[in-house]
């Protein structure tokens, strides 16, 4: 017996000596695929920088052989180094006032971790929602309403809930794929609910979609919410009354506050407008296979492939549209964050400057771009793409603060302290 089960033991212990051998001969020939694919990608870019056009061959070589920098330095014209935004400029400390915190993540039952989300609804209002609880803030950080949402099976969908500046709200999916929006007073009582089968029902294969409510917000004037109804494509908008009743709209982007929304649209095809709605950036992406991780951003005269290229928007007065790639968490590490780049081109897409570091908001008051730097100091990238501000913030007690999102125009913004997020107010200098 005991020499069978000896027999059997060497028997597995070849076996997974060969499957290991397997595995690294599949590894092997993997990576030299890899090393060729990436050799026949130099010699395209030594095409392009002899004759100034981009073999055919050029994106599958460089997708299978991960020469994202060979893609890189063909959109800036190898001109990577003279292009960079740097700054030497001392960081101005930026004393912050914390007035509330938040987790950065929260559980509801069996359904598992959801971030949390923050938005800036009106000039003067601002929300933070998890799946359980919201909260309301006038512009000078104030907890003005506090909302308990008490669920059954749900979870609120990926927008939990939504204020109006007077402290009512609605949220979806108090019972898991309940499809209808339910309204609360500032107080949480119960006032209405509708289905969004009602809100725009289904009449032909355009809306064929679920009739789940995809997210909702308040429009800039405070007076009504916005209400994207329907999964996948969607259904349409309507512009939704505090008393119940509707609209069908056929743009929600106008109604809501400018430059507080950035791309929108499903993973594989995102899209953004300038906030007077004449300029328009759209970004594909395949949805698996070789293409994941290669989007391409079509501009108003050029589509450019941008390797990890991530969430993207255009600046105030459309001077500058930025694309930042693919980033980490927010409170990831120095090594999670090496990679950050934001890219910034003309409307034509046309590219002209980059900078380390990911966005942290458009700044209003100038109409510039807040980007956060790999030491956690904020530098505000203003037309000419010049930097003549740079801050880093801590509280009033010297502790250092990771910027999130910042709102210039109001001194208001979203920082870590650690592993919560903190809803806090600064002296800004641009027009509080």
């Amino acid at each position: 017996m005991k020499k069978r089960c000896g027999m059997l033991l060497l028997g597995v212990c070849l076996g997974m000596t060969s499957l290991a051998h397997g595995v690294d001969a599949v590894e092997d020939e993997w990576q030299k695929e890899v090393k060729e694919e990436g050799k026949a990608a130099e010699e395209d870019f030594a095409v392009w920088k002899s004759t100034g056009k981009v073999p055919e061959s050029f994106d599958d070589h460089v997708k299978r052989g991960d020469r994202a920098d060979l893609v890189e330095r063909i959109f800036s014209n190898d001109k990577l180094a003279e292009t960079e935004i740097k700054s030497d400029l001392p960081a101005a400390a930026c004393e912050v006032t914390i007035r509330d915190t938040a987790p950065l993540e929260t559980t509801v039952k069996e359904s598992g971790e959801h971030s949390t989300v923050w938005r800036r609804i009106t000039k003067d209002r601002f929300e933070i929602w998890t799946p359980v609880s919201g909260k309301l803030y006038d512009a000078a950080g104030r907890l003005l309403t506090e909302a308990k949402v008490h669920r059954g099976d749900g979870w609120g969908r990926e927008w939990y809930g939504a204020f109006l500046p007077d402290g009512r709200w609605i949220t979806t999916d108090i019972d898991e794929f309940d499809k209808e929006v339910t309204a609360f007073s500032a107080k949480g009582k119960r006032l209405w609910s509708v289905k969004g089968s009602k809100l725009i029902p289904h009449v032909n294969d355009e809306t064929a979609s679920l009739s789940l409510i995809a997210w909702a917000r308040s429009d800039q004037s405070g007076k009504a919410w916005i209400v994207s109804v329907g999964s996948e494509e969607g259904r349409g908008f309507v512009k939704l009354t505090p008393d119940g009743k509707w609209e069908k709209i056929a743009d929600p982007w106008p109604e809501c506050l400018p430059q507080q929304l950035r791309s929108r649209g499903m993973y594989t095809n995102r899209y953004t407008k300038s906030d007077d709605g004449k300029l328009m950036v759209n970004r594909t992406e395949a949805g698996h296979g070789l293409g994941v991780g290669w989007p391409h951003y079509n501009f108003i005269a050029a589509e450019l492939m941008i390797p990890s290229g991530d969430d993207f928007g255009i600046l105030p007065d459309s001077w500058s549209v930025f694309v930042e790639t693919e980033s980490g968490p927010i409170n990831g590490t120095v090594e999670e964050r090496k990679e950050e780049r934001v890219w910034l081109f003309d409307a034509q897409g046309s590219f002209l400057h980059w900078i380390k570091g990911r966005t942290v908001g458009a700044s209003l008051a100038s109409g510039g771009l807040w980007v956060r730097q790999m030491d956690d100091s904020c530098v505000l990238v203003e037309k000419g793409y010049t930097v003549k501000i740079r801050q880093r913030f801590s509280t009033k007690e010297k502790t250092a603060l990771v910027p999130v999102e910042l709102h210039d125009d109001i001194g208001l913004g979203m920082f870590l302290i650690g592993d919560q997020l903190a809803v806090g107010t600064y002296e800004s200098g641009h027009g509080k």
